[in-house]
């Protein structure tokens, strides 16, 4: 998932690729849970598989459906526990293969051959604060916190969510975290028009306003890593013309497997 995980940008262009972001990753201190406490030295490799789709369904249109999927590798340069660096090959579907050298900061902060971005993904490689916030000093099974999310990302606009540890396995260090939350206005990247195709055959382009976005799903962590991820999200949208004025509904969600990297 090349820096920049499901960009909604490259999504929706070149049959509407996203931008996989690698997420990020937290300081090793004594404070940290070793569920999210990163375990890597260099030359290791890591990689994950992974899908987006977008659907937009009403009355007046016919069904609108984007999909898009890949894989990535990432070995390993340099394993500081604040901002690793990897090697990463990116394979969309139906694209060409992209290399190049990312760097992910736990602060949602990162890099991608020599240029810097913030990283707004919903999922990817590493934990990242920006979407899940500070990492708690304990985590027991059933404990619950709330989250700020203070600025658009790939799911949601600002807003809040509540995260609850579902499993904790101590001795493996993996824990899975559900996570839902609420939240007004545009996604990062998010789409301002759809065309879409009216019951009579034709196409028209119309401008898009998003009603209350509400998501949920669960993830699992390893030291850190992500071993899998889904995350739902689903919202009222109003679309418009200077003639036409429909209401629908958007359903988009992602999916996220970490795998062994010779089998990509």
């Amino acid at each position: 998932m090349k820096t920049k995980l499901f960009f909604i940008s490259i999504l929706f262009t070149a049959i509407f690729s996203l931008r996989a972001n690698c997420q990020t990753y937290s300081q090793k201190n004594s404070s940290t849970p070793a569920f999210f406490t990163l375990n890597i030295k260099k030359g290791d490799k890591l990689a994950n598989i992974y899908s987006r789709t977008i659907a937009f369904t009403g009355d007046d249109f016919a069904p609108l459906v984007f999909r898009v999927s890949g894989s990535s590798t990432y070995e390993v340069v340099d394993n500081n526990p604040l901002k690793p660096r990897f090697n990463e090959t990116d394979l969309y579907d139906g694209r060409a293969l992209s290399t190049g050298l990312s760097e992910i900061g736990f602060d949602g902060k990162g890099s991608y051959n020599g240029n810097s971005f913030t990283n707004t993904s919903a999922s990817g490689l590493l934990y990242s604060s920006l979407v899940w916030g500070p990492i708690p000093a304990q985590v027991k099974e059933g404990d619950s916190w709330q989250v700020a999310i203070t600025q658009a990302w790939e799911l949601g606009g600002p807003g809040k969510q509540t995260i609850t540890a579902i499993t904790v396995d101590a001795k493996h260090n993996t824990v899975t975290l559900k996570r839902e939350g609420s939240s007004e206005g545009f996604y990062d990247n998010d789409l301002k028009q759809i065309e879409v195709t009216l019951k009579d055959g034709k196409k028209v382009k119309m401008n898009l306003t998003p009603g209350v976005s509400h998501w949920q799903g669960f993830t699992t962590f390893k030291n850190g890593i992500v071993l899998s991820d889904e995350l739902l999200v689903t919202r009222p949208v109003t679309l418009a013309t200077d003639s036409l004025h429909f209401t629908g509904n958007q359903r988009e969600y992602i999916l996220l497997n970490a795998m062994p990297a010779e089998k990509l």
